[in-house]
C-alpha cells in the first residue's frame, strides 16, 4: 500500500484599508494593513484527479474534476477554479493532482475584510508549495487578482490580494504594473474592527460607484488631458457645468481621499509619526465616504461616532461600504473602544497588524 500523502496547512490574512478607500480600482495610491484574522486551507493529495473541498464556516462541500478548460460552477467555491484557470492560462502548470481540502476562517464573509482575497491567496500559496511553482509573493498577489477580477468578474482593485500576500502596512501605487510598494513600521500595533453585522455584496456598490466616477472623469478628459492622480479642486470646479451632481460629488470625494492618503503616506514615512494626525485623517475619510461617495450606512456612522466619543483618535468604514466593518485607531484604549462598539450594537475585534502575509 502506498503511504498517505502528508497533510499541510496554508493561510493568508484579511486586511483593513487604512487610507485610500475606493482608490485602488482608479489606479491611485492606497494604504492597507493586514490583520491577524486568517483563512486557513488544510490539504493533502488524494489518489484521484478531483478537488474535494469542505468549508467549516459555510457548512458546505464541493467537488470537481481538474481539467485544462475548467468551467466555473457559479457557486461559493469558484475561487478554487479561478486560480487553476489562471495557472493553466499563464502556463504555470501542465497538470494538477487531486486534493482533499478543508477551509476554516476567522475572517467574516462579506464584511469588507477581504475574505475572498485571503482564500485566493491561501489556495495559491498552497499550490505554489505543493507543485513547486516558485512564485514570489508579488506573483501570488498578481495571479490572485487576475483570478478574482478577470475570471470571476469582480470589480475589485489589487489592494486586497497584495495586502493578503505581502502582509504588514504599506503604500501601494495601483497605477501599474509594476505596482510600487513602500512598507512602513508603524507606531501602533493594533486596530479595533467593528463589524456592523450587516452583510452586503461588494460587487454591486463598487460597480455603480465606479461607473459614476469614470463617466464624470471621461467628460473632463474630453475637454483636456487631465489625470485623476493630479486633478485639482479648482480644475474640477471649472468642469462642474458638464457633470451631473452625482459625478461632481463622487469626483470631489475621490480627490479629497487621494490627498488624505498621500498625507498619511508622508506621515507614515517618518520615524516619529503623529498618531493623532493619522487618526484625524481616518475620520476625514469617513466624512467623504459618507457624504460624497455615499457608501456608509447609519450603523457604520454610529460605530465610528461612538468610538471617537470614548477616546478613539479616529475611525472609518473599511471595504466597499454599505455594510461590513469599520475600524478605529486608539492606542492604549483598545478595550474601552471595543466595549463601546459592542454596546452600540456592533461586534468588536481587537486585531494586531499581521506582518507575515501568506504562509
Amino acid at each position: 500500500m502506498s503511504k498517505p500523502a502528508e497533510e499541510k496547512s496554508y493561510s493568508a490574512p484579511g486586511r483593513v484599508c487604512l487610507y485610500g478607500e475606493h482608490q485602488d480600482y482608479l489606479k491611485l495610491v492606497v494604504i492597507p494593513a493586514a490583520v491577524d484574522l486568517r483563512t486557513t486551507i488544510t490539504l493533502q493529495k488524494n489518489q484521484s484527479n478531483k478537488i474535494k473541498i469542505k468549508s467549516h464556516e459555510l457548512e458546505k462541500t464541493h467537488e470537481f474534476t481538474v481539467m485544462r478548460d475548467l468551467p466555473l460552477a457559479f457557486n461559493d467555491f469558484d475561487y478554487f477554479r479561478a486560480i487553476i484557470k489562471v495557472l493553466f492560462e499563464e502556463k504555470k502548470i501542465n497538470e494538477i493532482p487531486g486534493f482533499d481540502i478543508s477551509i476554516s476562517s476567522d475572517i467574516p464573509i462579506g464584511s469588507g475584510l477581504s475574505s475572498s482575497a485571503a482564500l485566493l491567496v491561501a489556495w495559491l500559496t498552497a499550490l505554489d508549495d505543493q507543485l513547486n511553482l516558485n512564485l514570489t509573493k508579488l506573483e501570488i498577489a498578481d495571479i490572485a487578482f487576475k483570478a478574482e477580477n478577470q475570471v470571476l468578474g469582480v470589480n475589485c482593485g489589487i489592494m486586497d490580494q497584495y495586502s493578503s500576500s505581502l502582509g504588514g502596512i504599506f503604500s501601494l501605487d495601483c497605477n501599474g504594473p509594476p505596482y510600487n510598494t513602500k512598507s512602513f513600521t508603524s507606531n501602533f500595533d493594533s486596530i479595533i474592527i467593528g463589524d456592523s453585522c450587516i452583510r452586503r455584496s461588494a460587487n454591486k456598490p463598487l460597480t455603480i460607484l465606479k461607473n459614476q466616477i469614470n463617466k464624470g472623469f471621461e467628460k473632463i478628459k474630453q475637454e483636456s488631458d487631465f489625470k485623476l492622480a493630479t486633478l485639482t479642486f479648482d480644475e474640477l470646479e471649472n468642469f462642474k457645468s458638464i457633470l451631473t451632481e452625482d459625478e461632481f460629488r463622487r469626483l470631489f470625494g475621490v480627490i479629497t481621499i487621494r490627498n488624505i492618503t498621500l498625507q498619511a503616506r508622508n506621515e507614515l514615512s517618518k520615524k516619529s509619526q503623529d498618531i493623532e494626525l493619522l487618526g484625524e485623517l481616518l475620520t476625514k475619510q469617513q466624512d467623504m465616504l459618507r457624504d460624497y461617495l455615499e457608501v456608509s450606512i447609519p450603523m457604520l456612522d454610529k460605530l465610528v461616532k461612538e468610538s471617537i466619543n470614548v477616546g478613539a483618535l479616529g475611525g472609518k468604514l473599511t471595504g466597499a461600504g454599505l455594510g461590513g466593518c469599520m475600524i478605529a485607531l486608539a492606542p492604549g484604549k483598545e478595550e474601552k473602544i471595543a466595549k463601546a462598539i459592542n454596546a452600540a450594537g456592533g461586534k468588536a475585534t481587537i486585531c494586531k497588524i499581521d506582518y507575515d502575509g501568506a504562509k
